[in-house]
């Protein structure tokens, strides 16, 4: 082997040497980037920011009952199945009016002919003006002047077993035919004032 061959085979193996210390770094860097995300919990998996607010310890809402929250001016329903339910404490039909009535609930109020939800009594009910309406605690609507199911919100409990409910989810129902009679087509709304 010449002299020239030598030298000139040296330069290569030069070169694969730093591209494997390159691709090293490269894997160090990237493990080091996902652990700094895992111990401070960022990325696609990290807990989300509550947008909106946490109603307390899921478990201390006992199932078969209805809570208000006033402030934010949301009822809270926990089912006997386990699921809670969030509903808006204001009527479609009073938003599109810009009225100021807003829905209270009463244990003793009927549902017209709806058929009643397991260990639930009682309904949401709205009295404006000297006119009644009237929605089981789930939000579904039961009869009076109304345009549809009362607007829901959607809830999840986090890892450390608070109720979040996600005030930037609003959903709501508006009539697909006669004004307030259903069908009733849901989607998406404002954020609730």
């Amino acid at each position: 082997m010449s002299e020239d061959t030598a030298t000139a085979s040296k330069p290569r193996a030069g070169r694969a040497g730093c591209l494997v210390r390159a691709g090293v770094a490269i894997l160090v860097a990237i493990g080091i980037v996902v652990a700094i995300g895992t111990i401070f919990n960022e990325g696609d998996n990290a807990d989300q920011p509550v947008r909106g607010f946490v109603a307390g310890k899921a478990d201390a809402l006992p199932p078969g009952s209805v809570n208000y929250f006033e402030q934010q001016h949301v009822f809270v329903t926990h089912l006997q199945s386990g699921e809670f339910i969030a509903l808006y404490d204001r009527s479609t039909r009073q938003q599109e009016l810009k009225g100021d009535c807003r829905v209270h609930h009463e244990d003793t109020a009927g549902i017209g002919t709806l058929d009643p939800l397991s260990g639930l009594g009682g309904a949401l009910v709205e009295d404006c003006n000297g006119v009644r309406a009237v929605w089981r605690v789930d939000g579904k609507f039961s009869f009076g002047p109304a345009n549809g199911d009362l607007d829901r919100f959607d809830t999840r409990v986090d890892a450390e077993g608070n109720l979040i409910v996600a005030t930037d989810s609003r959903s709501c129902s508006h009539s697909r035919g006669a004004h307030g009679l259903p069908p009733f087509d849901p989607g998406r709304c404002g954020t609730p004032d």
